[in-house]
C-alpha cells in the first residue's frame, strides 16, 4: 500500500469511496471544492494494483488541523488502511506547523474511536445529532483532539 496526494481531479474517486461509507456522502463537487480550499489536502491509499482503498481529507492552518473526512472501502476495512492514512496525514500537518488536530467521530463507531485513541486522540466535546444514518436516525459526534506537544 502506498499513499498519494489527491488533487481535484480525484474528486470522483473520492466521492465514490465516501458514498460507500456514509449515509450522507459528500458529492464530487463538494469534495473538489474542499480540496481547492486553502490549507486542504487529501491522501489516497492505493494497493499494489493501483486500486484506491480509502482516503483522508484534512485542512491545516493557524497551528491547527482538522480531519474533514476519512473513508475506507468496505473490503479494505480492518486492514490498517485508516491507520496508514492517519499516520501519513499527521506527518503532513505536523510539517505544516499544526500543533493540534481535531476530528469528529460517530458515537456508535467504536472501531474508529479505538483507532483514534490508539493514535493519541482524546475526547474533548460532543455534537448532538451530527451524523445521519441510512435508517434516517441521527447520532452524536464525539469531538476528539490530538496535541503534538
Amino acid at each position: 500500500m502506498k499513499l498519494v496526494e489527491a488533487s481535484t481531479a480525484h474528486a470522483q474517486v473520492l466521492a465514490h469511496i465516501h458514498g460507500e461509507g456514509f449515509a450522507e456522502p459528500w458529492s464530487q463537487a463538494a469534495l473538489a471544492s474542499a480540496l481547492a480550499s486553502p490549507g486542504a489536502f487529501a491522501l489516497i491509499a492505493i494497493d499494489d494494483n493501483g486500486e484506491p482503498l480509502g482516503f483522508v481529507l484534512m485542512r491545516v492552518g493557524g497551528g491547527e488541523a482538522e480531519v474533514l473526512t476519512i473513508a475506507t472501502r468496505p473490503p479494505a476495512r480492518r486492514t490498517g488502511v485508516a491507520r496508514t492514512l492517519m499516520h501519513g496525514a499527521m506527518a503532513h500537518v505536523q510539517k505544516a506547523g499544526a500543533q493540534e488536530v481535531f476530528l469528529e467521530v460517530a458515537e456508535d463507531n467504536t472501531q474508529a474511536q479505538a483507532l483514534y485513541a490508539a493514535l493519541g486522540f482524546a475526547q474533548v466535546g460532543r455534537r448532538e445529532r451530527y451524523y445521519g444514518r441510512r435508517d434516517d436516525t441521527r447520532v452524536a459526534a464525539l469531538v476528539m483532539k490530538f496535541s503534538f506537544s
